[in-house]
């Protein structure tokens, strides 16, 4: 064998390669956020909370307190009789504080005063979402004793993971705030337990999420009638203006100024709700995602986890669409508006200009007989002190004996000094 190959069997192949800076965490990202496997009964609960930008580095701090196995995004850490698991989104994070249901029952205490309310750690955030997901081991058939808890009117049973787990919940806050959910497993593996207990987690947190773009859309709502009203008002001016007196320039610009603002207005308020529009539509598809991952099967008698939610999500979803739709054909409207008051305004002044032209040639005429008659004038101006030049000459001559008669003499000059100075200025104009 030779040296060559020693090394190549020596040295891993990818580092035979210049690798991409992203590599090593694009390899981490697959696995950032693993399900964790869960045996037994348990009580979980979640709760999310909003994080803006500027609060995430202290976030992730104030968690490297308790420990320092903390990924950039994820954590999942153990405690005395409980264990946390923090998980950073992009705009919201996650804390699920998870406890055996036999020592949550022993307890007597709310599992969260065990790291909030204790003091540990401190909300980062505002509250958008708590859930508790409790998880029983159960046979079928199912007692109706396990549904007691929750509200007979909105009560939702589905079987789930090709009826190896029962889902139940009716979508209400308890007095504490948090929406409940009971999984009854009927022999899930200890890893589909985990992913499906994972799921039904995000499936509240992600159906609260998505629910903030309908109150976005309603305050969009009125933003947008009232342009769609002052627009109305503006178009109804050109149309009537059209069918009589051409209108102003001035006016016209004011019209154009009002419809400029109105066209700012709607450009700030799409961009205000562009980020929660699309941010609703991708938690929409992830409550879809998690809905179609559980596989629900309808259990005889009542409705489905999923078929409640769509009731909810599906009006408000068209809600969102419905308004970004305006706000794309209200700006096409306001650029065609703008186009066509624009092309007014251009027309009025090119009018404008075309008088303003046509006064200017008037003038210019009115100068050039102005000036021919001040060249008339000057002609004759300047004939008569040469004439008189030439008359005075004369006179002196006379005196020294001349035959010549002055007064003959100055006007047999006059055509002679008119045509001479004549045409100077003419060859003294052509030149200029």
């Amino acid at each position: 064998m030779s040296e060559l190959d020693d090394l190549l069997e020596a040295t891993p192949t990818t580092q035979l390669f210049a690798e991409h800076p992203l590599r090593q965490a694009i390899l981490a990202e697959v696995h950032a956020r693993p399900f964790v496997p869960i045996q037994g009964e348990w009580q979980i609960v979640q709760y999310a909370f909003m994080v803006d930008q500027d609060r995430k580095h202290a976030e992730r701090q104030a968690l490297s307190t308790f420990t320092d196995e903390a990924s950039e995004h994820y954590l999942h850490h153990a405690f005395e009789g409980y264990s946390l698991r923090w998980e950073q989104h992009s705009e919201f994070s996650t804390y699920a504080i998870e406890k055996s249901l036999k020592a949550a029952l022993s307890d007597g205490r709310s599992i969260n005063s065990s790291l909030f309310a204790s003091g540990k750690l401190s909300p980062p955030g505002e509250l958008i979402a708590a859930v508790q997901l409790t998880v029983k081991t159960a046979v079928s058939p199912l007692s109706e004793d396990l549904f007691e808890e929750f509200d007979a009117a909105s009560l939702s049973v589905s079987e789930v993971i090709e009826g190896r787990a029962t889902l139940v919940t009716d979508f209400q806050a308890n007095d504490e705030g948090i929406v409940s959910f009971l999984l009854l497993d009927h022999g899930l593996s200890p890893l589909e337990l985990g992913a499906t207990v994972r799921r039904v987690l995000e499936l509240e947190t992600y159906k609260t999420l998505s629910l903030l773009g309908l109150y976005e859309a309603r305050k969009q709502q009125v933003i947008v009638s009232r342009i769609e009203s002052e627009l109305v008002q503006i178009t109804s001016q050109l149309r009537s203006s059209g069918s009589k007196e051409p209108q102003s320039l001035a006016q016209n610009e004011e019209l154009l100024s009002d419809l400029s603002s109105l066209a700012a207005d709607l450009e700030a308020s799409a961009m205000e709700s562009l980020f929660r529009f699309g941010a609703t539509r991708a938690y929409s598809d992830i409550v879809r995602r998690r809905l179609e991952t559980l596989g629900e099967a309808s259990v005889s008698g009542y409705d489905m986890v999923g078929r409640f939610l769509n009731r909810r999500l599906a009006p408000a979803m068209q809600t969102c669409r419905a308004i970004e739709e305006r706000q794309a054909n209200l700006s096409r409207k306001l650029t065609r508006a703008v186009g066509l008051l624009r092309a007014r305004v251009d027309v009025e002044l090119e009018r404008q200009n075309r008088d303003l032209l046509s006064s200017m040639d008037q003038r210019a005429k009115y100068q050039l007989r102005l000036q021919q008659t001040v060249e008339g004038l000057s002609i004759a101006a300047i004939s008569y002190y040469v004439i008189s030049l030439i008359g005075y000459a004369l006179k002196g001559a006379k005196t020294f004996g001349s035959p010549i008669d002055p007064a003959v003499g100055m006007a047999a000059s006059v055509p002679l000094v008119v045509g001479v100075l004549w045409y100077f200025l003419r060859k003294l104009k052509a030149a200029h």
